[in-house]
């Protein structure tokens, strides 16, 4: 993902629409990863993705890594967003 390359990217925002943060879809399940300041606010959560997709993570859906800095949203599935997981890691095939 170069520096213009923001096609990846999911936006974060509280249920009145203020900025929150930003994160990206980790995997096949519509993971997303998120700083974990982005979730410190009580309710639930509006994540913006591609195309205009937008889908709302409620507050059982978010796993809070404050020692890492770090949060997990679950978004229901891969399209939820319709955004393309970004490779993390890549892994040899036997």
């Amino acid at each position: 993902m170069g520096s213009g390359d923001r096609s990846k990217l999911v936006s974060i925002c509280d249920q009145a629409g203020r900025p929150r943060g930003t994160g990206f879809v980790a995997d096949d399940r519509g993971t997303v990863v998120t700083a974990h300041q982005a979730v410190t606010s009580p309710g639930p959560l509006l994540l913006h993705g591609t195309g205009g997709r937008t889908c709302s993570v409620a507050p059982d859906d978010i796993t809070a890594l404050p020692a890492l800095g770090l949060a997990l949203l679950r978004t229901g599935g891969p399209d939820a967003l319709a955004a393309e997981p970004l490779p993390i890691a890549g892994r040899e095939r036997p």
